[in-house]
């Protein structure tokens, strides 16, 4: 009902207009063809529902009237986009044009249009099934109106105040037509259209003797005058005249012609009530509850959206607002806070770091007095892997914007942006020895050649990361831009495989102590795996290699299907795919989901590249393996991956059957 009700008076405000200066005593003012032509295109495409088709008509058609500055027209045009937009429940659409509409006005001074912003707020919260806001400012509009140099305006304003009313206040909604202009009513299309919420009101308020009233005039227009017959309402007034009349057959016939499956729903469940066939009424109102679900399900979905829009929109008036405070504060004053905060800094870092050296010694003693030293040790993995966890962020999000190459950094910005890198860096680098030592304590231990790995994998890209990060900080902005380029290539990849290698390191020693992980979650595997591979960045350092790499995602599994699974999912299928991205010569990186005929289900992750001989098939699965004397890494993602699949009762294995590049595959699921 709404939306035919909005196209109903969009009707009532442009396409009368000649007819609104006749009844307003002023001398008619003909259309030219070209303008009879563009408006004839918007109500077209309004019609039609095609956005873009929409969107185009009624841009030219708002350019004309910009030219021929007739705001009154150009004002109540800019309405009909707010409409259309509600009527297609695009209401964060509808409320950016309120505001632009709004701006516009004040803009050019034309404040006597400013009821129509409130129009346009009273029909976006009557979309949003907010009928009391809707009533608010439909009623703010009636207040601003000039009814003397506007009539066109308090008539669609009473009328649409109606329409509001009518649903639970019926009373007032016949107080609202009652006051309608008369001088309006002279117009066939006005007069036949408020008759038609006149039969309405009045079938809901039960007196057939007005009903009958109304509807004899209503229908002597409709027969006499076709042309100027409003028929936004037409379906609903021949329902109520069937019923006053008894004709049921002939009332469902017009439920059956009216295509909003809602109003036909609702219609049709009073005609069974009326004819006391309880058991039909029964059933269109289970489907109109079920409809009403559907409706107010979007329209939850639509106000999640419209929330995270004036989220982001806070967010960034608070960002300005901090950037003037900002740009106040003396030289001074900066210098005393910079100091402060340094100052602060070291003491926090010293005592974090005194802590950490206590907490560590504590364990050490633990675990020599106890036979519960391997849950102590998991214990203190677990709070590195907490202390680590900011500087690891740090470190991968400047991999990932470095890694742009159309990132760009004013020069006085770098020693802002790599005094993060370094003190995040430094972060990782003071707490170095306990992850190795955490890993050392195990209950497989660490060898000598392993620690050694371990220093090459992790201390000399850290090292690397924390001297080319001073340089560029030393260099205060002065370095020639190739130097800094290449420079901040370098800081991508070593910052990137530090925070990889870290974390990895940290959940291989939390996890190996072989106990079985809890599965709490259940979720719909398409959409674990997608959701997964999207928020996945591809290896940072495939732009420096000039390797192109792209995303895919196959599955031959139905969406509704759901698995119970771990949290722990998502790091070891991130390991497969560091592992794909950082051996892929280009291509394709795909992730796909299987069904197996035992009744569970696979995750495969495949790069296009060198494949792996069948002899190294399960010796890539073990710690600190490297097939290849230049590869510089940890060497212990499948190995974790390995670990925590087995931690949650799956398999993983090399697929022997894959040529193109390398597939791994995690079975069970």
């Amino acid at each position: 009902m709404k939306k035919i009700v909005c196209i109903a008076v969009l009707l009532a405000m442009s396409l009368t207009l000649v007819a609104q200066q006749k009844n307003a005593g002023q001398k008619p003012q003909q259309l030219s063809p070209e303008e009879q032509a563009m408006l004839q295109r918007v109500y077209e495409t309004q019609v039609g529902g095609n956005d873009a088709e929409f969107y185009a008509a009624h841009k030219t058609y708002m350019d004309y009237l910009e030219q021929q500055q007739e705001w009154g027209k150009f004002y109540r045009t800019w309405m009909n986009r707010v409409i259309y937009e509600v009527n297609n429940k695009h209401f964060h659409r509808a409320y950016s044009e309120i505001h632009l509409l709004t701006d516009d006005i004040k803009k050019r001074h034309q404040e006597e249009y400013l009821y129509i912003a409130n129009m346009g707020l009273g029909f976006f919260f009557n979309g949003r099934n907010q009928p009391e806001l809707g009533e608010t400012y439909f009623r703010r509009a009636l207040q601003e109106i000039d009814v003397e140099k506007d009539p066109v305006g308090v008539f669609n304003s009473y009328l649409s105040l109606a329409q509001t009313l009518s649903f639970k206040h019926p009373a007032e909604a016949m107080a609202c037509l009652d006051s309608l202009p008369q001088m309006m009513l002279q117009n066939p299309l006005y007069e036949s259209g408020v008759l038609g919420y006149r039969c309405i009101i009045a079938n809901k308020q039960g007196d057939s003797v007005a009903f009958n009233r109304y509807f004899a005039r209503y229908d002597s227009i409709r027969q006499a005058n076709p042309a100027q017959f409003n028929a936004a309402n037409l379906h609903q007034v021949m329902v109520c005249h069937c019923l006053t009349e008894k004709d049921y057959q002939g009332a469902l016939a017009w439920c059956d012609s009216i295509g909003e499956p809602l109003t036909a729903t609702e219609l049709r469940m009073n005609v069974y009530e009326h004819m006391g066939d309880w058991q039909r009424a029964y059933q269109a109102s289970q489907l109109k509850d079920s409809l009403t679900n559907i409706d107010d399900r979007k329209a939850l979905e639509i106000q999640m959206v419209d929330m995270s829009h004036d989220i982001n929109l806070l967010q960034a008036e608070h960002e300005k607002l901090e950037l003037r405070r900002t740009q106040l504060i003396i030289v001074g004053l900066m210098a005393a806070v910079i100091i402060a905060l340094l100052v602060g800094l070291l003491l926090y870092r010293h005592h974090k770091n005194r802590r950490l050296k206590e907490q560590f010694l504590q364990l050490q003693e633990a675990r020599r007095s106890t036979q519960a030293s391997q849950a102590i040790r998991r214990a203190f993995v677990g709070s590195i892997q907490e202390k680590l966890k900011s500087p690891i962020n740090v470190l991968r999000s400047y991999a990932r914007i470095f890694n742009n190459p159309d990132f760009q950094l004013k020069p006085q910005e770098r020693v802002k942006r790599y005094g993060d890198i370094l003190n995040a860096a430094r972060t990782v680098e003071s707490l170095m020895d306990p992850v190795l030592d955490s890993y050392a304590s195990g209950t497989t231990g660490i060898s000598e050649e392993e620690k050694e790995i371990c220093n090459a994998a992790l201390r000399s890209p850290l090292l690397t990361l924390i001297s080319t990060t001073e340089v560029i900080i030393d260099g205060n902005g002065m370095i020639p831009q190739e130097e800094y380029l290449q420079l901040r290539t370098e800081v991508c990849r070593d910052a990137y495989n530090v925070a990889i290698s870290t974390h990895q390191l940290i959940l291989y020693s939390l996890y190996d102590d072989d106990i079985s992980l809890p599965k709490p979650d259940r979720i719909g595997l398409n959409e674990l795996a997608r959701s997964i591979l999207n928020s996945y960045d591809l290896h940072p350092t495939a732009a420096a290699e000039n390797r192109q790499l792209t995303t895919a995602f196959k599955t031959d599994v139905a969406d509704d299907v759901t698995v119970e699974t771990s949290p722990q999912l998502q790091e070891l299928l991130n390991c497969l795919l560091d592992n794909a991205s950082k051996y892929a010569t280009g291509g394709e990186v795909q992730m796909g989901c299987h069904a197996n005929a035992d009744g569970t289900y696979a995750i495969s992750v495949s790069n296009e590249g060198p494949t792996i001989p069948a002899a190294e098939a399960e010796h890539i699965f073990a710690p600190f393996v490297r097939l290849s004397s230049n590869d510089r890494s940890l060497g212990i993602g499948l190995a974790l991956a390995r670990r925590l699949a087995v931690s949650m009762g799956y398999s993983i294995a090399l697929d022997p059957k894959f040529t193109k590049g390398v597939r791994i595959v995690v079975s069970g699921i």
